[in-house]
């Protein structure tokens, strides 16, 4: 039973996190440090997206309240409604304040923003379903930082970063989806500054338009997508941003023993200014009884510039880091490397991070990431230093 006061506030955040809706929005992916530890094996149990990321399935649902939060109830609304079988929605914010030190005379800077406010609907029948998430850009330096200021602009910044019909009869076996949605790649990390999101197309409001199928079985999974990028012509509700191209990306991960898995996977991106052609691979590793994964990343990149004398670069970005899980708390240490131009020493960039976060009660978290980042100049000896602190306030309903 929730006890009246539980009720009281739990509607309370319910209408705090609707008026956030009209503020701003970041986008949100999986956690891919839960697989495994708290015991799913493959990220689409959790998600009704195939690969994971986004609105939550009734599965994902229990294993927040029962696996990975300390305590309460993880349905919709913490229990105080269920949606029909024939309906799912979803309710994704966070509330940011960071401190964020490049150098410079501006530095450091220090802002407090609504980070994400996005809303996740999902009508299905039979073994179809159709799946939209909206939202607002987020601008975390507005002119007018007032709560006026931010909204004032609110409908210009609205969009649906996705919207997607899907064939898919079961929770394992294939399936067919067509629409805008970022297709299946990486380690797909909720942080978009992190190397492996920012440059390997998949930063933030890069969905692109797909056509995109694969199998998902319990061991194993395929996904194979083709797409476009987003057409001028269309309104900027339905916009991106990042390099205008055309390409497919493949997919592929094999689990073992429910505690290990090796991906493999590339993308190709054709487009007028620039074409990508990348590969990579993708390993996770659970250690039961330290309560540690591991997990890893890396993919080189091929960088051709046709209007530029057909002027290519090779690249090469990577992630290591491993987590360590109990229920209610985890703790990450992470290394980064992004290499702009292999044949050009001066352009190398590493990070160190440190991600802490406390899940207190079913649809909170307290999320602490601290980010130290070096890079190497033309100058001999000479490094570049910045550094970020950032605390996030996450609710999901």
């Amino acid at each position: 039973m929730i006890s009246p006061f539980l009720r009281r506030a739990s509607i309370l955040v319910a209408l705090v996190s609707g008026g956030l809706l009209l503020a701003s929005a970041r986008e949100a992916r999986a956690y891919p440090q839960f697989q495994f530890s708290s015991g799913t094996t493959r990220c689409g149990q959790c998600h009704y997206s195939p690969s994971g990321g986004t609105l939550i399935s009734s599965w994902g649902r229990d294993e927040a309240g029962d696996t990975i939060s300390l305590g309460g109830d993880g349905s919709f609304l913490h229990g105080l409604w269920s949606p029909p079988s024939w309906l799912a929605l979803g309710v994704d914010v966070r509330l940011a304040a960071l401190r964020n030190d490049v150098g410079g005379a501006d530095s450091p800077e220090v802002a407090f923003f609504p980070m994400q406010a996005d809303l996740y609907t999902r009508l299905a029948y039979d073994a179809f379903s159709l799946n939209v998430t909206v939202g607002a850009r987020g601008v975390v330096r507005p002119p007018d930082p007032s709560l006026g200021g931010r909204t004032s602009d609110i409908g210009s910044r609205m969009m649906s970063r996705e919207h997607y019909l899907m064939w898919r009869p079961s929770a394992t076996g294939p399936y067919v989806r067509i629409g805008r949605f970022q297709a299946p790649y990486g380690l797909r990390f909720v942080e978009h500054i992190f190397f492996v999101r920012a440059n390997t197309g998949y930063n933030l409001y890069e969905e692109t338009y797909n056509a995109s199928g694969g199998y998902v079985d319990e061991d194993w999974e395929v996904h194979a997508t083709a797409f476009t990028h987003i057409p001028n012509s269309l309104p900027d509700f339905l916009g991106a941003s990042g390099a205008a191209e055309n390409g497919g990306v493949a997919y592929g991960e094999k689990r073992f023993a429910k505690m290990a898995a090796i991906g493999l996977q590339t993308r190709i991106g054709i487009g007028k200014e620039e074409s990508r052609y990348q590969g990579g691979a993708v390993g996770k590793l659970w250690i039961e009884k330290a309560r540690l994964l591991f997990l890893g990343e890396a993919d080189f990149i091929r960088q051709q510039f046709p209007q530029a004398g057909n002027f290519a670069q090779n690249q090469f970005v990577s992630y290591t880091g491993v987590t360590y899980f109990i229920r209610g708390y985890m703790l990450g240490l992470a290394y980064e490397r992004f290499q702009e131009d292999l044949a050009v020493s001066a352009t190398g960039r590493n990070a160190g991070d440190l991600e802490v976060s406390i899940f207190p009660w079913a649809h909170f978290e307290l999320n602490l990431l601290g980010r130290y980042e070096t890079r190497a100049t033309a100058a001999p000896n000479d490094t570049t230093r910045g550094s970020l602190v950032m605390l996030q306030l996450h609710y999901y309903l």
